[in-house]
């Protein structure tokens, strides 16, 4: 027993000096320790490298994942494993390197050293979800339960690193300064306040019934449909999602957006944001059009970059409120 346990230990040992030789520095690195310098459990770790070959074969400090055997879960190593199609997508959409790593106030994803739309919390959203999860009761995930109570403590991340194309400029692991998305996001939206003055505000009641159809100012969903043409009908709901929802206790929930992100209240308590206030969304968008996922929009591909860049400011400093009813039991 004593020879088992002295074999895991030294395997455990031996993962984290391989570990630590595939590190590398971590956005927002060192906020996690400052932020937690009296809790009993903090972690503020570098990010864990992975690089991968052209065919989609991960690497941890210069060896192969594959060779880490029993030290490492075989499930998790076919998940980090990509295939040759794969790694041809992200060359061609120049997808040099992706991280995710969690800050104090939210969970971060860069990619080519950007930050995509990515959650943001402080301590009463969090307060907020643990008790939505609690609502949930055996449907919520037993790991989010868990990790939801230290969540602010854990500073840790992974990167992936990808080859890079032939002729593609190195992109840094973290872009800031006038280059950045952000700059260029936040230049635009000034711009835009500058010409119109004031933010557009847009605020807008929906009163669902028990069998899934709803009014707005008492007109119905059918109506709604039949005035503009706009397929309106597609946001009635079944009568067991209603159901579902007086069952949680849920009475109504808010949506708004504003210059931060999109926010989502449930009975008036806010959860965590999905945020774009740092050109999150600009950056996105570009990616998206960079790796052919906007083709299908139906636009010439040499006008979405033209349209994105006009409308982005429009979204992101427009307060649009939805707030929604629904009948309780």
């Amino acid at each position: 027993m004593l020879a088992k346990r002295f074999l895991l230990l030294f395997s455990l040992a031996l993962l984290a000096a391989l570990v630590l030789t595939g590190c590398g520095a971590r956005a927002g690195a060192g906020e996690t320790a400052a932020a937690a310098a009296d809790a009993p459990l903090v972690l503020d770790l570098p990010n864990l490298t992975i690089d991968y070959d052209a065919d989609g074969a991960p690497s941890l400090g210069g060896a192969p994942l594959s060779s880490f055997g029993s030290l490492l879960p075989a499930s998790l190593t076919s998940q980090l494993t990509f295939d040759k199609g794969t790694m041809d997508m992200l060359a061609a959409a120049n997808i040099q390197h992706v991280q995710i790593t969690t800050a104090p106030d939210g969970l971060i994803i860069l990619v080519n050293g950007e930050p995509i739309p990515s959650v943001r919390w402080d301590a009463d959203k969090l307060a907020n979800l643990a008790d939505l999860v609690e609502t949930l009761g055996p449907d919520a995930p037993a790991a989010l339960k868990s990790v939801l109570p230290v969540i602010t403590n854990l500073g840790a991340g992974i990167a992936l690193r990808f080859p890079v194309g032939q002729g593609a400029e190195m992109i840094p692991m973290q872009v800031a300064g006038d280059a950045s998305a952000a700059a260029a996001s936040q230049a635009a939206q000034q711009a835009f306040m500058a010409d119109v003055g004031a933010a557009p505000v847009i605020r807008i009641p929906v009163l669902y019934d028990a069998e899934g159809g709803y009014t707005v100012q008492g007109i119905t969903d059918a109506e709604w449909q039949a005035l503009t043409g706009a397929p309106f009908g597609s946001l009635r709901l079944q009568p067991d999602q209603i159901a579902s929802a007086a069952a949680a206790g849920i009475t109504g929930a808010t949506v708004r957006t504003d210059a931060e992100g999109i926010h989502v209240a449930l009975n008036g308590k806010e959860l965590p944001v999905l945020g774009w206030g740092e050109g999150e969304l600009s950056h996105a968008l570009k990616l998206a059009a960079g790796a052919g996922l906007l083709d299908q929009s139906g636009m010439d591909a040499a006008a979405i970059g033209p349209v994105v860049d006009a409308l982005l400011p429009v979204i992101q400093s427009s307060n649009v409120e939805i707030n929604v009813t629904f009948p309780s039991e």
